[in-house]
């Protein structure tokens, strides 16, 4: 695994290279069952740091390039990243950082300040949005939160969330 790491990272300096979703789950689950043999080996000790050390620098090298190519795409230059080598992770993490940057430019430029309307709710079901506001929403049973109005109706009218009053 250790090789595969090391020629993977030589790749990324240039170019993104293809990565499996599940890579960095396997390099925590060859963690994890090294963890087991610890004290057996002492290469065990070395596998592990090397293992961390190399999965720390390839999500650097993967973020810092998905990073600048989300700032180029907002500026409109070239982008020099081919998407298709991205995880869905990166992907979602990609269109994320280029929304709320677009966002951010909009609101020095543009001097608007919307101010968004929210609602207090309590959730029932587990659920993952991405807010009007740009924001995303990790939420799970019997949180409570304020989001968005429009979110928050969406929430209500299909069962997962509440609404709470709050009398004043």
């Amino acid at each position: 695994m250790i090789e595969e790491l090391l020629t993977l990272i030589e790749k990324n300096k240039s170019q993104l290279t293809k990565i499996d979703d599940d890579l960095y789950h396997k390099i925590k689950d060859r963690i994890e069952e090294l963890e087991e043999k610890k004290g057996v080996d002492e290469k065990v000790e070395d596998e592990i740091r090397t293992l961390k050390r190399l999965r720390r620098r390839i999500f650097e090298l993967r973020t810092g390039k998905i990073i600048n190519a989300a700032w180029a795409e907002v500026c409109g230059q070239e982008v020099g990243l081919n998407k298709e080598n991205l995880t869905q992770a990166e992907r979602a993490f990609f269109r994320t950082l280029v929304d709320v940057i677009s966002e951010f430019s909009r609101s020095i430029f543009e001097g608007k300040r919307e101010k968004v309307e929210r609602v207090l709710v309590r959730i029932k079901k587990d659920a993952e949005i991405l807010g009007v506001d740009g924001k995303r929403y990790k939420l799970r049973k019997e949180d409570v939160a304020t989001l968005p109005a429009e979110n928050a109706e969406v929430l209500i009218k299909s069962g997962v969330a509440e609404k709470i009053e709050v009398k004043e």
